[in-house]
């Protein structure tokens, strides 16, 4: 079965906020590392933590059209929460880049969407429902 645009973008938005933690542990250490500094690791990662939560609240669909509406209905307050951050901008940026990928990820659901109307769905001759999602990489991700 193919990952659901939801199941992709919490995968990401978790992996994100796990290895900030790690980063934490090795600042914590006392070990200097480029990047940002042990407070500024620890507000992203739980602002990774938030968009985690915001994305686990949008029910999971069988119907891929339902679902993505729930998550693009995310992206105004994904929004706010990034206004709410300017201070700190790379707090901002993992919102804005949860608004992001939530707006790529409904581009990518159109253009298939697109696909499957111009072949005149004889991809679905076979019966299998999954055909017209999308396969999330993950190779060269970033939030």
């Amino acid at each position: 079965m193919a990952e659901t645009a939801r199941e992709y973008l919490i995968h990401r938005f978790r992996g994100d906020a796990e290895a900030l933690r790690s980063r934490c542990e090795v600042l914590q250490r006392g070990t200097t590392v480029p990047g940002p500094d042990l407070p500024t690791s620890r507000q992203m990662a739980t602002a990774c933590e938030t968009v985690v939560r915001m994305l686990e609240a949008v029910a999971p669909h069988d119907d891929a059209a339902a679902e993505l509406s729930a998550l693009v209905a995310l992206i105004p307050v994904l929004d706010q929460h990034a206004r709410g951050h300017a201070a700190s901008p790379p707090v901002r940026a993992v919102f804005a880049g949860a608004a992001t990928r939530i707006r790529e990820v409904e581009a990518a659901e159109q253009r298939a969407a697109r696909l499957v109307a111009d072949a005149g769905d004889a991809d679905h001759a076979d019966g299998d429902a999954d055909d017209d999602r999308v396969e999330w990489a993950e190779e060269g991700d970033e939030a």
